[in-house]
């Protein structure tokens, strides 16, 4: 795909999600369907001669859809059973079906430098606690600044703060990865 017409469309998404997910620990699902449906076009559009698969033949955008729906598949797989055992979000699992979709040829790329990405956050935990915190007060001043934007408190700064990672982090540092530096095999 060409990476360029997937930064268009990816980066404004990833930053949303960063954010998200680092104040409130969530990941929109109108994101998700939005991120699936521009890419259910693509081929669309490709068979029109429109788009950034406009030049492949029947049978290599045959090739490139069904490879990079059979890698979301086993990824929607793997992450459903490790949301049923507690141990990932459910946002974090669609999204990273979705953003595999879009990895087509570099899905494997993506899932170990997501993986990498997660382990150094991690690590990071204790420092980006109070990354957080700093944030998140600047992103209530903001709302308290304009109250036409209806800016919700932060859950990060409320007596329920979420536990674990803000996993959309590493996800998007995954996807940053393999657009900008893309695999070709």
């Amino acid at each position: 795909m060409n990476s360029t017409y997937a930064l268009i469309v990816l980066l404004p998404a990833l930053c949303w999600v960063i954010c998200s997910d680092l104040l409130y620990r969530r990941i929109h699902n109108l994101l998700v369907v939005l991120l699936l449906l521009v890419w259910c076009a693509l081929p669309l559009f490709a068979a029109l001669g429109l788009g950034p698969w406009a030049g492949l033949s029947g049978q290599a955008l045959l090739n490139e859809t069904g490879s990079a729906l059979f890698g979301a598949a086993l990824v929607l797989v793997v992450g459903f059973t490790l949301f049923n055992l507690g141990q990932v979000g459910a946002g974090d699992v669609k999204l990273m079906t979705v953003l595999c979709l879009w990895s087509s040829g570099n899905q494997m790329a993506f899932l170990i430098v997501t993986a990498l990405a997660g382990g150094i956050l991690a690590l990071a935990m204790p420092l980006l606690t109070p990354l957080e915190q700093i944030v998140a007060l600047l992103w209530q001043r903001l709302g308290a600044r304009f109250p036409v934007l209806a800016i919700a408190t932060p859950t990060v700064l409320t007596s329920d703060r979420p536990q674990g990672l803000p996993y959309g982090l590493a996800i998007a540092t995954g996807s940053f990865y393999t657009l900008l530096f893309p695999i070709h095999s």
